[in-house]
Parts: structure tokens; sequence; C-alpha cells
């Protein structure tokens, strides 16, 4: 007898892989705003800004990890 078909079909990890991209750019931009405007309020030139873009980036890859990475064991 043949497999049986994939019930979720070939879409089925779609949701998941929109919701580890929308997490990534919520951190970059979230963060990168708040280093925005730490430059802004403090006089400083493209300083922290990029500084939030990394730490979003980080805390970005970290909750998805936790959310999708480990293995329930």
């Amino acid at each position: 007898m043949g497999r049986r078909p994939d019930p979720g079909g070939g879409w089925s990890g779609a949701g998941a892989a929109w919701a580890v991209t929308g997490t990534l750019i919520a951190g970059i931009v979230a963060w990168g705003g708040l280093g925005l405007l730490a430059d802004l309020w403090l006089g400083f030139r493209w300083l922290f800004l990029p500084i939030g873009m990394v730490l979003g980036v980080g805390g970005g890859i970290y909750l998805v990890y936790v959310k999708y990475g480990k293995e329930d064991g």
C-alpha cells in the first residue's frame, strides 16, 4: 500500500514561518526604534540605532528558539 498524504499539504509550515519572520522583524523595529529615540534624545548620531537593532535580532532569535526550537522531552 502507498503512503498516506500529508494532511497539511505543502503549506503546512507557512504559518510558523510567518510567525518567525514577524517576530524577528518586530524585534528589529522595536529595539531599533528605541535606539533611534535614544540617539535623538542624547544627541548622538547613529550610535544607539545599530546597537538597538542588534539587540532586537538577538532577542528575536531567543524568542523563536524558546517557542519553536525546544524539543518536548
